[in-house]
């Protein structure tokens, strides 16, 4: 099996992390490193309407600062581009989370289902203690805590994966595990890896 797309650290979820491998995959429908067609959930996780205003407000006061300073001219010139930068930059750096019938995928990261052990919907209380000093560092994160407090706990099945779990923010943490549990357990039954069969999740 090719080296698997799942990127992230401790520190930064969007960070490329060493690539490890596995063993075979028993059928050409869990051939790492792509997605599927058939898209159960999907979520783009968008800044907070507050985070868009303060970077608006940035480019605004910049621009009214170089408006006194230099004149109308410059004071737009600079607020028009630096507003269409940060705003191309918000946009960019907005991650896609989706379940399809092969991976959960998470910003660039992949996991494949048959990988996927117990899964968990955490209220904002539990996702701040997941993330925090009762957290595994070796866990792969995808947060976004400037759009929700709240996220889903995935455990990583597979002994050569150096990540236990994935913790992955999510507007709606409910509807994101219960289409992971079921396309999970759909892809159980459908040609998974050898070894990938863990212990069934809590409410699965």
């Amino acid at each position: 099996m090719g080296p698997r797309d799942r990127r992230g650290t401790r520190r930064d979820a969007v960070e490329d992390s060493v690539a490890t491998t596995g063993s075979g995959p028993a059928s050409d429908t869990w051939a790492e490193g792509r997605d599927g067609a058939d898209v159960a959930y999907r979520e783009r996780l968008w800044p907070s309407w507050w985070v868009w205003a303060v970077a608006v407000s940035l480019a605004g006061f910049l621009g009214i600062a170089y408006g006194f300073a230099y004149g109308a001219v410059w004071g737009w010139g600079l607020f028009v581009p630096l507003t269409a930068v940060l705003v191309a930059a918000l946009v960019w750096s907005a991650p896609t989370v989706r379940v399809d019938e092969r991976v959960l995928r998470a910003g660039r990261a992949r996991l494949p289902l048959p990988w996927v052990g117990r899964v968990a919907a955490l209220d904002a209380v539990r996702s701040r203690e997941a993330r925090g000093t009762k957290g595994d560092p070796a866990a792969y994160l995808l947060l976004r805590t400037w759009t929700t407090g709240t996220s889903v706990l995935a455990e990583v099945t597979d002994p050569e994966d150096p990540h236990p779990y994935w913790l992955v923010s999510s507007r709606r943490p409910e509807a994101l595990a219960a289409a992971l549990i079921a396309a999970r357990d759909r892809a159980r039954g459908t040609g998974a890896p050898a070894g990938a069969a863990p212990e069934p999740s809590p409410g699965a």
